[in-house]
């Protein structure tokens, strides 16, 4: 029989992911026998079960935010100058669309890229309502939406492939390479239209600290002991 180096559970010796945690079960070269099989085979129910409660869930925050829209259009068609209604329309409108992607009904770059438009439409409705002289859409949104976005995608590649890997040091690690990317690009954003050219100032501050801290957290788990870190991790559940 084999364990699961993860989780120490005890699987058949033909598994190669364990059905509890999805750690990849190293092949131990172990002739299987059927007839020796411990355990049936295992059936995950997990997926249709939340499937159910996700549809159900969905089907009533639809129901919620028809109801809420129907109302917006009876209040604007009797105070036609509240002006505030037609944005707070525009984002029940987008914050179910944003629902609806954030459930997981189409492929995962298909919900991704859903929001990012959803998000952009959102803004220029804005842009378009207020008619502001000042194209601050194109200005400041447009280029800050899209570098939050591509920041949340190499955040998403990195964790992709340090899953397997110690979760105390490399999600916060991940975390704030996140955070210094996205204020060193905003912060280029903001130097580029004010000053003309790139200039970045309190950026450097968060980037520099960011640094710091990378090194104290892999200077103290590189010289932690194996004993404590098997510790932290079975109180942090990494």
């Amino acid at each position: 029989m084999a364990y699961c180096p993860r989780c120490g559970v005890q699987v058949e010796c033909d598994v190669r992911k364990c059905p509890l945690c999805d750690f990849p079960i190293p092949d131990t070269g172990e002739v299987c026998n059927p007839d020796d099989q411990k355990y049936p085979q295992a059936i995950n129910t997990y997926p249709e079960d939340h499937q159910e409660k996700k549809n159900k869930a969905f089907f009533s925050i639809g129901i919620i935010a028809l109801c809420l829209l129907m109302i917006i259009m009876v209040i604007y068609a009797v105070y036609p100058w509240l002006g505030f209604i037609k944005y707070l329309g525009l984002s029940i409108i987008t914050i179910f669309a944003l629902v609806f992607f954030a459930m997981g009904y189409l492929k995962a770059w298909k919900n991704f890229l859903g929001a990012y438009l959803t998000l952009l439409l959102c803004g220029y409705f804005v842009y378009w309502m207020i008619a502001s002289q000042f194209n601050w859409y194109m200005a400041f949104f447009f280029p800050i939406l899209t570098l939050f976005y591509l920041d949340i995608c190499l955040f998403r590649q990195v964790l992709k492939h340090t899953r397997n890997k110690s979760q105390f040091i490399f999600i916060p690690t991940s975390l704030i390479l996140f955070l210094i990317i996205l204020s060193m690009g905003i912060d280029g954003i903001l130097s580029f239209h004010f000053l003309g050219q790139l200039h970045l100032t309190w950026s450097l501050i968060v980037g520099i600290s960011g640094v710091v801290i990378i090194l104290i957290l892999q200077v103290i788990y590189h010289r932690l002991s194996e004993k404590t870190l098997e510790k932290l991790k079975k109180k942090m559940h990494v």
